[in-house]
């Protein structure tokens, strides 16, 4: 692909009115958005709210930098009430989730979590859900924030085709409870003074526990998308208003979607789909780890099993500029070719990093590309390219 090549049909994000998927981002005029159920205290703390992902969102509350810092060198809880969530329960759930995640459900142990790849059937990545095994035939799918409804009507397809609606049950619980994210190095520690000293240490690194806050059932997952110690919370709305004045309380910031997006792009952890355009496969985002084909057959794995041993033309590769200037989602990216032709590509995403002072962003790029020139503004800025995740000792791409 040539620098004048004005279409870029491919590896670049779709930026649409439609599905908004950045800061950015608002719908057409007069579209509604959904309320997340504890906005209203949340305007008592001050939020920014915009609407993003189909939900008005608080962006920030006291300000997206110290936002990022109080992650990296404390603790922050975000509402993540947007992410879509539902159980699938019945001794044949597995099977059932077997037939739409490209991951092997079944081998997820009892109490654990993974992050679990869904895939169109070109095999392009649709979505990195979390799938929890709380119990026996109990699970719990935990969707990415532009695919609640596919995702959760992918299941259903898979109940309703294989003849399973009395022996398997879909629950929708995105309208009845409240998400939280408590993240940062201090988050077990704090955590103490607001659901007891011995809630974090009973839930271990990588597991996901049902039990009772404040007489209700909830779901306590160890687990983090921003590379530090962190749990979710999944409660009613009700208790999730006493634990968010609580946390606040003791000393937890509260944090909004800004601050999330940056510090999940440190880690190097995806959102699909708008972060993996056509034809962005598993391999591409170089998450091939989560693709289990062996004896399976789920959406995408033929094309998959076509391309197996095929090097993509592009893989994801982070960009950290050198020069001036902000990149941001969409942002065009000029490259030099091993060839000596000029290639051109875009940002999939982008933040200012408070953590390393510097403007990060994520994209498809050829694997020998080193060092590129982003767009800002009409202005071509020089930026080093380089391996996610952007943070020493981030998590691994792709885990909890």
């Amino acid at each position: 692909m040539t620098s004048d090549d004005g279409s870029l049909q491919d590896w670049i994000p779709l930026i649409s009115v439609d599905a908004p998927a950045s800061a950015d981002a608002v719908p057409l005029d007069g579209a509604q958005t959904n309320r997340l159920a504890l906005a209203h205290l949340y305007m008592k703390f001050g939020w920014h709210p915009a609407p993003v992902h189909s939900f008005t969102l608080p962006l920030w509350f006291g300000g997206l930098y110290d936002e990022q810092r109080a992650a990296r060198d404390s603790a922050v809880i975000f509402d993540r009430s947007h992410l879509g969530r539902f159980y699938v329960t019945g001794e044949r759930a597995a099977e059932v989730l077997d037939s739409v995640f490209a991951t092997s459900i079944a081998s997820i142990p009892l109490q654990g979590l993974r992050r679990a790849m869904v895939c169109r059937e070109d095999g392009v990545v649709l979505d990195v859900a979390t799938v929890c095994h709380l119990d026996e035939g109990r699970w719990l799918v935990v969707t990415g924030p532009q695919t609640q409804s596919h995702l959760l009507g992918m299941v259903g397809a898979a109940v309703d085709d294989g003849g399973l609606t009395a022996e398997v049950e879909v629950r929708d619980r995105i309208t009845e409870s409240v998400q939280f994210s408590v993240q940062g190095p201090q988050a077990a520690k704090l955590l103490e003074a607001i659901v007891g000293i011995t809630i974090p240490g009973a839930v271990p690194e990588g597991e996901a526990h049902e039990l009772l806050l404040g007489g209700y059932r909830a779901l306590v997952a160890h687990t983090s998308q921003i590379g530090d110690d962190g749990y979710w919370f999944i409660v009613s709305p009700e208790v999730g208003e006493h634990f968010f004045e609580n946390a606040v309380s003791v000393g937890v910031t509260p944090a909004g979607l800004a601050a999330h997006d940056a510090l999940r792009l440190e880690a190097g952890v995806l959102e699909a789909p708008y972060e993996t355009p056509a034809p962005a496969t598993p391999a591409a985002v170089g998450l091939g780890e989560l693709v289990d084909l062996a004896g399976r057959e789920f959406p995408g794995a033929e094309a998959l099993r076509a391309l197996s041993g095929v090097a993509p033309e592009r893989v994801l590769r982070g960009v950290r500029l050198t020069g001036r200037g902000l990149a941001k989602r969409g942002s065009r990216v000029k490259f030099g070719g091993a060839d000596g032709e000029a290639g051109s590509g875009a940002l999939v995403n982008a933040a200012y990093s408070a953590f390393l002072g510097a403007s990060i962003g994520i994209g498809y790029l050829p694997s020998g590309v080193t060092t590129v020139q982003v767009d800002v503004d009409g202005e071509l800025v020089a930026a080093d390219v380089v391996a996610v995740p952007f943070v020493e000792g981030a998590s691994v791409r792709g885990e909890g």
